[in-house]
């Protein structure tokens, strides 16, 4: 009897090793006056914990990739933040569903200070990451805002250039994206209608993203029945004077001058390949500096593989408790 006492106590122990170390609440904060809606993970409120920001893909929302991310990064001890940016989702903002670089920006700042006033946040172990798109808002934010510690770069998207235009197909393609983000750009300004274009699309270039894989990931999310309204508001059109500030964007010089510790994951068949992260990589001034390639990788395993999920965020755990000092 003792013995079947000592193994049923041993099976509850390992049950309870296994279960959800971490809660999800709903949290609201504000941005520029307007109300931001995200997903706070946490593992334990009555001690002080390192936080941290998670900024995901362009025209994503929180319950895509960022809560991947957050929810395991909570279970490894740190405070975490995921949002909707303004125009997205459940956060107010117009125009709607506007990728706005600076906007996001302004948003993770906000976040940061969300973050800094509460009581089970320590001030002085904040952390950004973002993941695709979001690694260029957050090499910018890491330069700006005094207030974060350390960097993490996941799987990134890189306005350089000559990425974009592999991305989207050729020079003449980039070009023509950049002149109708102009003109949208110049419309909106004038009389304030705003334009716009799909992000997804399995034929022609006109759409914000081209390549089938990308349109075969995001489909279901468009095509999502009445009940998932647990993967959130992505809706799948974006304004199309958002191009003029991603096309514009240069991440290398911005990578020039980032000064915080920072570790870069990549995939071998992520967006662009090794060949611009590698670029990125070498661009960032500091010493302090990490990178992880993951060779047979590919881009989407970034956002709902628990497998490469999972190595990742131990790599950015590590670097965040240890290799940031």
């Amino acid at each position: 009897m003792k013995q079947a006492l000592i193994v049923v106590l041993l099976i509850f122990k390992i049950i309870n090793m296994n279960a959800q170390t971490y809660t999800v609440e709903k949290i609201n904060f504000k941005s520029n006056n307007q109300n931001v809606a995200g997903l706070l993970c946490n593992s334990d409120r009555k001690k002080k914990k390192p936080a941290v920001v998670i900024l995901g893909p362009i025209c994503s929302v929180k319950e895509q990739s960022p809560i991947q991310y957050a929810t395991r990064l909570a279970e490894k001890g740190f405070v975490t933040l995921c949002f909707d940016a303004r125009g997205y989702g459940e956060s107010e903002g117009l125009p709607r569903q506007f990728e706005s670089l600076k906007n996001k920006e302004e948003d993770v700042k906000s976040a940061i200070s969300y973050l800094t006033a509460r009581n089970d946040v320590e001030v002085n172990e904040i952390f950004i990451m973002g993941i695709c798109n979001g690694t260029n808002e957050m090499m910018q934010v890491s330069i700006d805002d005094e207030r974060i510690k350390a960097i993490a770069l996941v799987s990134g998207n890189y306005l350089i250039k000559e990425n974009m235009v592999h991305l989207l197909g050729d020079e003449k393609i980039w070009n023509t994206h950049l002149q109708r983000a102009k003109l949208a750009r110049e419309k909106f300004e004038k009389t304030g209608n705003v334009e716009y274009i799909k992000i997804i699309d399995n034929k022609g270039s006109e759409q914000l993203l081209p390549p089938l894989p990308i349109y075969e990931w995001y489909y279901p999310w468009e095509n999502k029945a009445p009940y998932f309204t647990y993967r959130g508001g992505w809706q799948n059109k974006v304004a199309a004077m958002s191009e003029w500030e991603t096309l514009n964007f240069d991440a290398l010089s911005v990578a020039k001058k980032i000064s915080k510790p920072t570790l870069l994951i990549h995939g071998e068949m992520s967006d662009g390949g090794y060949e611009f992260a590698k670029q990125i990589f070498n661009s960032i001034p500091t010493k302090n500096k990490k990178s992880i390639w993951m060779d047979k990788t590919v881009h989407f395993q970034f956002y709902d593989d628990p497998r490469v999920i999972g190595q990742a965020v131990n790599e950015i755990s590590n670097w965040f408790y240890q290799g940031n000092k």
